[in-house]
């Protein structure tokens, strides 16, 4: 009939719409998914250029690829973060040294002695360096300083003055003691070679120093340990169990030998006759000057 015909008319119109806008939707969603993946090609295009661009630059300059300021790199160096100290000129930076290898010179210089300011004349046939005088307070902080510069390696807080009064409160023991400075000399070579393995930092370095001693007595003369823990305890409080306590893992670093060469020692034992205001023929007299029974142990002694 006539309104079946026109209700089929009106389904199929309603139905061709829905069809076109349909496929008007799909085609937008396409142009636009299109549109997307021209820009990323695009972008990917321009971004592989200049990694290519930078990479063929840098090949052909030679120059390193710059360091990424996110990177979370393991720094180079020591158990403690250095101190940043600004560069001198004068001093040049030393490396850790080999532990197999010991310089009586390179941790405890006695050649620095000075400060920084001196002053040079320029004369006719002769060059002269005059040194001002300084405030002890300011020169004990220009070593320390010039020290720290060279010696970047060490614990922060260690610094050359605590370093040399822990070695002088050695000596001050022995020779109250009436010990052979020998066993001063010993102590000292002990000590240093910790601070060289970074076991010494500010903190501990009175009981380093009072292990290195008990050590040096235990191989050079063990009859007199008894009265130099005795000053241990006078001078810096620390028991005797505690030092006791410590001499293990002490022995452990110097990789369980006290063995030490002759030129290790010598420079240490003629610096301490000289601060004790003695010479080698006093001490040793004059028929054992070369070698005597007071002369500690070498390798294989």
């Amino acid at each position: 009939t006539a309104a079946e015909a026109r209700a089929e008319g009106a389904t199929g119109a309603a139905g061709s719409v829905a069809e076109t806008r349909a496929a008007a939707a799909r085609a937008r969603l396409s142009s636009r998914a299109r549109r997307t993946v021209s820009c990323c090609a695009r972008g990917a295009g321009k971004g592989a250029g200049r990694g290519a661009a930078g990479r063929a630059t840098r090949a052909a300059t030679g120059a390193a690829r710059p360091p990424d300021p996110h990177s979370r790199a393991r720094p180079e160096i020591t158990e403690i973060t250095r101190d940043h100290h600004p560069r001198s000129p004068e001093i040049t930076r030393d490396h850790h040294p080999r532990l197999d290898a010991y310089d009586p010179y390179f941790l405890d210089d006695p050649a620095l002695q000075s400060g920084k300011e001196r002053m040079v004349l320029n004369l006719p046939g002769l060059v002269a360096s005059v040194l001002p005088y300084v405030r002890p307070r300011a020169l004990k902080a220009q070593l320390n300083e010039q020290w720290a510069l060279k010696h970047q390696w060490v614990s922060r807080g260690l610094t050359l003055s605590k370093i040399r009064a822990a070695k002088a409160s050695l000596l001050e023991w022995v020779l109250e003691a009436n010990c052979e400075v020998s066993t001063a000399a010993l102590a000292h070579v002990y000590f240093e070679r910790l601070v060289l393995r970074r076991v010494v930092n500010k903190a501990n370095r009175k009981l380093v120093a009072a292990v290195s001693l008990s050590l040096a007595a235990k191989w050079n003369e063990p009859e007199s340990l008894g009265t130099l823990l005795a000053a241990v305890e006078r001078h810096y409080s620390i028991p005797r169990a505690t030092v006791f306590r410590s001499e293990f893992s002490a022995y452990a670093e110097l990789a369980f030998d006290l063995r030490l060469e002759p030129g290790d020692i010598f420079p240490h034992f003629s610096r301490l006759l000289t601060q004790a205001e003695r010479t080698p023929h006093d001490y040793l007299g004059e028929a054992n000057c070369g070698v005597s029974s007071r002369v500690p142990r070498a390798a294989g002694g």
